[in-house]
């Protein structure tokens, strides 16, 4: 019987080329190529050492005898990024090292029930087998010519490199049953202190109070000590802020009219949290350094030859009380004005602050 002779014939035909034609895009979507996928258990470790090359050599020695597959493993003089497969019963050994060696940032978990996608790969498995039965079965039925042929053979290499690869996601799923597909990063807290992590922004405006001792106040130009309130506002959770504020003289005010009666100060700061003494997470008594970046309008009497003095500070600091959504913190820096000025301008400063969530 010739296939091309018969409507019905035809008709079978056609719903095969339809079927080639979309079958890559649907079994590319529901199948998937990504060996990632056939693994229910899935883990992400981030782990911050200070000691770079003993940690990398423990943790290459664990996923050398430990693991059942390594996807990707790739080193860098102060980074470790590796990719690999871990029967679940390792998984405690792993974050008991893990833990050991240095902080462990991130250690998610998470698993998924294949179940469903069994199925569909099972359907597919079948509907491939069937299509691929109907054109042989077709082939053997008709006499096609030579252009005829190849189409045949075109349909035929399709529907078989399909249903290779569904069995391959079938295989792959029950081999890797009882495993854990464990993405791991190790890096060195002091090439990479804040490890490069996604830069969390928040929104916490706040006030603050700071008290400013200078070390050589002249004589009737500065005062010995001055105080004020400044608004600060916290950009990030690493800390980052901005420092917008007014600084008047404490006591006694002079009347010579080149006396120094006001700083009006706009700064920039980031504070930075040591490897030791809470690392930022304790909700009481987090130690931090902190630098402050910008500088400040000095205002006279005659409110003649005011002028805009850059400044840096360089200071130690405590939190008293961090939560999600308020932050009480004190500090003591020392203020250092960036010019001719600075041995007159130049002390002591205490700060202390209050944010909250906005």
């Amino acid at each position: 019987m010739n296939i091309f002779s018969s409507a019905p014939a035809f008709l079978a035909l056609a719903t095969i080329l339809l079927g080639a034609g979309l079958g890559p895009a649907l079994a590319q979507s529901r199948a998937g190529s990504n060996d990632e996928q056939t693994y229910d258990t899935h883990k992400n470790l981030t782990v911050a050492v200070t000691r770079f090359a003993p940690a990398r050599a423990a943790l290459t020695d664990f996923i050398r005898h430990r693991s059942a597959r390594v996807q990707k493993q790739e080193e860098t003089p102060d980074q470790l990024i590796a990719e690999f497969a871990l029967p679940i019963r390792e998984l405690p050994r792993l974050d008991s090292l893990t833990a050991a060696l240095g902080y462990v940032l991130e250690n998610n978990l998470n698993a998924h029930d294949l179940t469903s996608r069994l199925q569909e790969l099972q359907a597919d498995e079948q509907n491939e087998a069937s299509q691929l039965a109907t054109l042989k079965k077709e082939q053997a039925e008709g006499r096609p010519n030579a252009e005829q042929r190849l189409a045949w053979g075109k349909l035929t290499e399709e529907h078989t490199e399909r249903l290779t690869r569904v069995r391959h996601q079938l295989e792959g799923i029950a081999a890797h049953a009882g495993q854990a597909y464990v993405t791991l990063r190790l890096y060195d807290e002091v090439s990479f202190p804040t490890g490069n992590r996604r830069i969390s922004f928040v929104n916490m405006p706040g006030v603050e109070y700071g008290y400013l001792h200078l070390d050589n106040p002249k004589v009737g130009l500065t005062s010995a000590n001055y105080q004020g309130y400044s608004l600060k506002y916290l950009v990030t959770r690493g800390k980052s802020y901005l420092n917008l504020g007014v600084y008047k003289p404490v006591g006694a005010t002079e009347s010579n009219e080149e006396f120094v009666n006001e700083l009006f100060v706009v700064n920039f700061g980031q504070d930075f949290y040591p490897r030791n003494f809470g690392r930022g997470r304790r909700r009481y008594l987090n130690l931090y350094t902190s630098y402050q970046l910008g500088g400040f309008i000095l205002t006279r009497n005659n409110d003649r030859h005011n002028e805009f003095i850059p400044n840096l500070n360089l200071g130690l600091g405590v939190e008293l009380l961090k939560t999600r959504h308020v932050l009480i913190d004190t500090k003591g820096s020392y203020f250092v004005p960036l010019n001719s000025r600075s041995r007159d301008l130049r002390g002591l400063l205490g700060q202390a602050s209050f944010n909250f969530v906005f």
